[in-house]
């Protein structure tokens, strides 16, 4: 047998994590994007890449390598499962005002067609469908260059809003 290898470097959010939270949703993918704040630590570890977002949509890509598989030979289900929970959480944190941040409370997510590296480049899209004061849901979808499902989801946030001063 042929041992593989793969090198991922990252920044621990350690670092960031309070740059972050003075910033808004949109602010901070932004920043993310032009270079001025990290990728996340997971997302360089599965080569998950942001690629396009607005208030209430997120667009991000992966294409499944060795490297994603599991023994049975396709990508292993918690790459589609993290590539849409960060799709999903991705649109509603472009609603998100100054200092809100969030976790995921609850995540459902369908398998209809298993994802090789043969199927190319998988596009998951993530769209808010409410952003309340304590929780927001969005639903998703991975799809390939054509359109053909893989699988979808949705998932439900839990908020945290920065404290408010005591009287």
């Amino acid at each position: 047998m042929t041992e593989q290898q793969r090198l991922v470097t990252w920044q621990s959010p350690s670092l960031y994590i309070n740059q972050m939270r003075q910033m808004s949703g949109t602010e901070y993918i932004n920043a993310v994007r032009s270079g001025a704040m990290p990728v996340s630590p997971m997302l360089k570890l599965l080569d998950i890449h942001g690629r396009e977002w607005h208030e209430g949509y997120a667009l991000f890509t992966v294409l499944p390598q060795e490297f994603h598989y599991n023994p049975m030979g396709i990508a292993h289900g918690g790459l589609a499962c993290a590539l849409l929970d960060t799709a999903m959480a991705v649109a509603v944190m472009t609603m998100l005002p100054q200092g809100v941040g969030y976790v995921t409370l609850e995540i459902k997510i369908n398998f209809t067609k298993p994802m090789l590296n043969e199927s190319g480049e998988m596009r998951a899209e993530g769209r808010a469908i409410h952003v309340g004061s304590k929780t927001a849901t969005a639903d998703g979808r991975i799809t390939d260059a054509n359109g053909v499902i893989y699988a979808h989801g949705t998932t439900t946030l839990l908020l945290s809003r920065p404290e408010s001063p005591q009287r």
